[in-house]
C-alpha cells in the first residue's frame, strides 16, 4: 500500500488546474526563476538535429550537454539574452574543441602518411643491402674451411643468389670465385683416391683463396657499413625529430583549422566579455532596486 495519498482525479479537480493553469505567469521566486532559465537555456541542446550532427562527426551529445552546463551552474544566468549568450559561448568553447581534434587528426594522418612513404623508402634498400651482407658473410665462412672446393654447381647456385643484375663490386667477385673452385677442384681432384695435391696445385688454390678472402673482405666491409647507415636511418624515421617534422603542417587544410580555432577563441572572448558586462549592470539594478 502507498504511503503517499494520491488525490483522485475528477473532473471537478481537472477543470480547477485548467482554471488556475492560465492564471499562472511562471516562476515568481529567485530559485524558482533560475530553474526555469536553465530549462529554457538547455532546452535546444538535445535536439534531434543536433544530436545526430554531432554522432555523425564522432562527437558526444553529452558532452556538449555537459559543458554547456557547466557553463550555467558557474555563470549563472538569467533567462533572456544572458542565457543565450551562455548558449552561445558553450558552442564558440566547443567548435574550438572541435577545430583542436580536427588539427590533432589532420596531424595523425601526416605523420602516417609520412612514415609510410619514408619507410617504404628505406626498407627495399635495407633487404637488399642485408641480403646481399649476409650471402657474402656466409661465403667468407665458408671460404675459412681449409676443405672448402666448390663444384662449378656450387659457385652457380652462389651466384644466381646474388640475383639477376647484382652490383658491380659483387659482379667482381664472380671472376675469382671461378678461379678457386678451379684451382681447388684441380688440387684436389685424385681420380678417386686419397687427394694427394702437388706443391704447385696446393701453392695455387692457396693464392686463390687468399686473393679471394682479400676481395670479399673489402666488399663485405662495404655492405656491413652500409648496413649500419640504414639501420641508423629506418630508426630516424620513427623518431620523435622526424615525427614532429612530419606533423607540422603544410596543407590550407591546417592553416584553416588554426584559423577556425582563433576566430572562435576571439568569438569567446567578445561573449564572455558581454555577459559580464550585462551581468554587473544587473547586479547594480539590483543594489539600486533593494536601496530604493
Amino acid at each position: 500500500m502507498s504511503l503517499i495519498h494520491k488525490q483522485e482525479m475528477t473532473e471537478k479537480n481537472l477543470a480547477a488546474k485548467r482554471t488556475n493553469a492560465r492564471k499562472s505567469r511562471g516562476a515568481v521566486t529567485p530559485a524558482g526563476k533560475a530553474n526555469s532559465a536553465k530549462a529554457n537555456l538547455l532546452h535546444g541542446f538535445y535536439s534531434r538535429s543536433r544530436n545526430e550532427a554531432m554522432v555523425a562527426l564522432g562527437e558526444s551529445p553529452q558532452e556538449y550537454a555537459g559543458l554547456v552546463q557547466s557553463l550555467v551552474d558557474d555563470l549563472q544566468p538569467r533567462a533572456g539574452l544572458q542565457g543565450a549568450l551562455v548558449s552561445r559561448m558553450g558552442q564558440a568553447l566547443w567548435r574550438m574543441q572541435r577545430a583542436e581534434r580536427m588539427q590533432d587528426g589532420l596531424a595523425v594522418k601526416r605523420v602516417q602518411s609520412g612514415l609510410q612513404m619514408e619507410e617504404m623508402a628505406v626498407a627495399p634498400r635495407f633487404l637488399r643491402n642485408n641480403d646481399i651482407y649476409q650471402r657474402l658473410v656466409a661465403l667468407g665462412t665458408a671460404l675459412c674451411r681449409p676443405d672448402f672446393a666448390p663444384s662449378d654447381a656450387e659457385i652457380q647456385v652462389v651466384v644466381n643468389g646474388f640475383g639477376i643484375t647484382p652490383p658491380e663490386d659483387i659482379q667482381e667477385l664472380f671472376p675469382l670465385l671461378w678461379s678457386f673452385g678451379k684451382a681447388a677442384g684441380a688440387a684436389n681432384d685424385s681420380g678417386g683416391q686419397e687427394p694427394i695435391p702437388s706443391a704447385a696445385e696446393g701453392q695455387e688454390s692457396e693464392s686463390a683463396r687468399q686473393i679471394l678472402r682479400v676481395a670479399l673482405d673489402k666488399v663485405v666491409t662495404h655492405y656491413g657499413m652500409a648496413r649500419e647507415r640504414l639501420m641508423e636511418e629506418h630508426d630516424r624515421v620513427r623518431s620523435p625529430g622526424n615525427i614532429a617534422a612530419l606533423m607540422a603542417p603544410r596543407d590550407e587544410n591546417a592553416l584553416l583549422m588554426q584559423r577556425m580555432e582563433d576566430s572562435s577563441l576571439r568569438q569567446l572572448w567578445r561573449l564572455t566579455r558581454m555577459f559580464l558586462m550585462m551581468k554587473g549592470a544587473s547586479a547594480e539594478t539590483e543594489v539600486d532596486e533593494s536601496l530604493t
